[in-house]
């Protein structure tokens, strides 16, 4: 009876450990696949926002450009193009979410740290924890810009789609993205 009881303990254990690496798996895929509010990050004053992916930010008293990975909005008018569909509400929004606020930056080591313009790659997150680049996403300012395989890629396919099947801002009926996308 006793090595039965002992086989049993034995066979428990396994059966736990077994779980919970599968719990623990799974645990960190989740949190690896959706953004987190991370505490004690450095925040950084938003200079300028040049468009709907594009801010300035003051670093070690350098204004440094910042795109931001992931996304690509439509363009506004300027000397070397023409202005998309959308382009100013983009710009818009991204003025009304950053102008004048801190965010933080947070880099992602499976892009280029910079573009070839030179500008930082990065996330970009406000003190609440509100993760910018998705949020334009999400809400149909941004398309979701795969240049280089980066982190929240399928988060964001995923919150293209809901945008599109929304018809949410870019998606709406006055501009034919929609259509060029489906």
């Amino acid at each position: 009876m006793r090595a039965k009881l002992k086989l049993n303990k034995s066979l428990l254990y396994v059966l736990v450990l077994i779980l919970s690496g599968m719990a623990g798996y799974y645990f960190f895929a989740v949190l690896d696949s959706v953004p987190v509010k991370e505490e004690g990050k450095i925040f950084y004053s938003v200079a300028e926002v040049i468009d709907g992916d594009t801010i300035k930010v003051e670093i070690d008293g350098k204004l440094e450009a910042i795109r931001l990975i992931g996304i690509d909005t439509p363009e506004i008018t300027g000397p070397y193009r023409e202005e998309g569909c959308f382009g100013q509400e983009a710009s818009l929004k991204t003025k009304d979410l950053l102008n004048g606020k801190k965010v933080s930056l947070i880099s992602d080591s499976s892009v280029s740290d910079r573009d070839k313009y030179g500008r930082l790659l990065r996330y970009v997150f406000l003190p609440d924890g509100e993760f910018i680049n998705a949020d334009l996403v999400k809400n149909g300012y941004a398309f979701n810009y795969a240049y280089e395989n980066f982190q929240y890629l399928n988060y964001f396919n995923g919150l293209e789609k809901q945008a599109k099947e929304s018809r949410l801002g870019l998606w709406g009926s006055e501009c034919d993205y929609y259509f060029e996308t489906k």
